[in-house]
């Protein structure tokens, strides 16, 4: 059995899990009230509980795995990254309370929490990348990637936290300039649209079984995004069309050769599980409507709602959903017989409750876009039911998975 502590602190994927689960619950209630049809302190509420709550917090304790896997760099001051991640997760709630309740002093206290949490994690973080960084070879590209993308997850901190201490002394957010605009598309695209994207470079060989046979797509899609988001945070806060279009252009280039070449190894993976596949090939598809629903709403169309909601819960949720339904489970494996286990998550969850889970998640993306382009706030709380029973089957299907990892005797049930 496994001595010390789990490779990814099993805590904060659980209160992710809660928080994925209240955000269908949350969006069930906007629908109701009516609160979907402008931006709201509400709406932004679901937002920062999406963005924050559920999938930030799945990727920073997943990548106090990542890193030294991807860099062979090991971490200095973990402790401190831990604890961290801790303060990150009060600040991140109290964040989204204050935006619920429009207690703007509630808000601001969260967001200062929330910044001391990921100040913690990011220095530690840094500490470690920069120490491999200088180096040549693999390694050292990826840890200089990663420095980068934590960068933007710093830099949209400051940006939110200036934000929250100041809607107080402001009559709405419209008053705060393109600060809203610039904070969305660094935090949307240049922290965890790049961060999933340089991720699953390495975790899609555990979940297809096989990798790109292309490196080059992989540098070449990560490069332009990259560019991408410098040129639209510039444009939106010089006010710049070209520059504004132009990095609209390079992120529409850098996603479709990112979705081309992860939907090319879903394709031919020879790992014969192929639920965690399927979430991978519906948020690459997710991702390419995300863009042309993005190009809309900047061309004027009323696309806004629906390009945030597919950007969020059908790219980046399904994304790690995929994950959850292949690492999580191996975590749960390994917390359960030891480090050395190796059991396959197709051996431990229930074949049909994954294919049940899928297509429930689907169908609420699908009609959340469809709702929120067309108005129809029934069709919105549809996919919130959807979404919300997707989320018990998969809450179900873990606890079959745990089940079975505790007693090996239990053969699976295909």
């Amino acid at each position: 059995m496994r001595k010390g502590r789990p490779w990814i602190p099993p805590s904060t994927l659980l209160i992710a899990q809660i928080a994925h689960g209240a955000a269908w619950v949350m969006l069930f209630v906007l629908a109701t009230d009516g609160a979907l049809a402008v931006p709201s302190m509400r709406s932004l509420a679901w937002v920062h509980l999406v963005v924050l709550g559920w999938l930030t917090m799945v990727a920073l304790p997943v990548l106090l795995f990542v890193v030294p896997q991807s860099t062979e760099a090991r971490w200095r001051g973990e402790g401190l990254a831990r604890v961290g991640l801790g303060a990150y997760a009060v600040g991140a709630f109290a964040l989204v309370a204050g935006f619920w309740s429009a207690d703007f002093a509630v808000l601001a206290l969260g967001a200062g929490t929330l910044a001391i949490g990921l100040a913690a994690y990011l220095t530690a973080a840094g500490m470690t990348l920069l120490a491999v960084a200088h180096r040549p070879g693999t390694e050292a590209a990826i840890a200089r990637a990663l420095l980068a993308v934590f960068a933007f997850l710093g830099i949209a901190a400051l940006i939110g936290a200036a934000m929250a201490g100041s809607l107080g002394r402001f009559s709405g957010a419209s008053a705060l300039g393109a600060s809203p605009r610039v904070h969305a598309a660094v935090a949307g695209i240049g922290w965890l649209t790049l961060l999933i994207m340089g991720v699953s470079a390495r975790t899609i060989g555990p979940i297809a079984g096989a990798k790109s046979a292309n490196r080059r797509r992989h540098i070449i899609s990560g490069a332009l995004v990259s560019v991408a988001v410098i040129s639209l945070a510039a444009g939106m806060w010089a006010h710049s069309l070209v520059a504004t279009k132009a990095g609209e252009a390079l992120a529409c280039a850098g996603v479709a050769v990112f979705a081309f070449d992860l939907l090319t190894v879903v394709m031919r993976a020879p790992d014969p599980h192929r639920p965690p596949q399927a979430f991978v090939a519906a948020a690459a598809m997710w991702l390419i409507m995300a863009a042309v629903l993005g190009v809309g709403a900047s061309a004027g169309k009323p696309w806004t709602n629906a390009f945030v909601f597919v950007g969020l819960v059908g790219w980046m949720g399904q994304m790690v959903n995929g994950h959850l339904h292949h690492i999580g489970v191996r975590l749960m494996a390994t917390v359960a017989r030891g480090d050395d286990d190796e059991t396959s998550p197709g051996a431990l969850l229930s074949l049909p409750a994954s294919w049940l889970c899928w297509g429930l998640f689907q169908a609420a993306v699908a009609l959340g876009v469809a709702g929120l382009l067309l108005s129809a706030p029934s069709a919105v709380r549809l996919a919130a039911l959807f979404g919300g029973c997707g989320w018990l089957t998969m809450v179900a299907n873990a606890r079959i998975a745990w089940r079975r990892a505790i007693a090996p005797e239990i053969q699976a049930a295909r």
